[in-house]
């Protein structure tokens, strides 16, 4: 898979409401809205935005501004990118391994270039913060499940005598 570094909202006239997605390659418009796009990349991972919400809700006590964590490569926050009628319409989404720092009401990415927002300074940091958090934990996750499985092919594999071969001593 493609890494994705975001998913803005972007108007298509005769259409409506697309989402414009950023690559490392290409960008390209997605005919579904940008929340629509992030809750199809769960299904294709085989996962439930509700029951990573309730991961996220049960380490930080907070109920808004959850991160959409897809996989290790993917994790996503939201920000005011448009003025719109509808919070859902003028969210933007960046995956916070692209990016480098926040600067006032940008996002700066490791790219070089840069996200203008509605947001300011401190709530971009905030939705940052915990973006990073999701991901360290989705790392920390795949290391124990890594480490659980060398210590079992080390007791049950390596340490069976069964499977020694003998070598000879000169």
């Amino acid at each position: 898979m493609y890494h994705i570094i975001a998913v803005l909202p972007e108007e298509v006239k005769g259409f409506g409401l697309c989402a414009r997605i950023y690559t490392e390659t290409r960008t390209y418009i997605d005919e579904k809205t940008p929340t629509h796009f992030l809750n199809t990349l769960y299904k294709e991972k085989g996962r439930s935005k509700k029951i990573m919400d309730q991961k996220f809700k049960s380490i930080t006590q907070m109920s808004r501004n959850i991160p959409y964590t897809i996989d290790q490569n993917h994790v996503f926050f939201g920000f005011k990118y448009r003025k719109a009628i509808y919070d859902k319409e003028g969210r933007g989404f960046v995956n916070v391994t692209w990016v480098d720092h926040i600067e006032g009401s940008q996002i700066i990415l490791r790219s070089g270039e840069s996200i203008s927002t509605l947001n300011q300074a401190p709530s971009l940091i905030q939705n940052r913060n915990n973006a990073l958090l999701m991901l360290y934990r989705e790392m920390s996750e795949i290391n124990y499940d890594n480490f659980t499985t060398i210590r079992y092919i080390n007791a049950n594999i390596i340490n069976d005598k069964s499977y020694k071969i003998e070598t000879k001593k000169p």
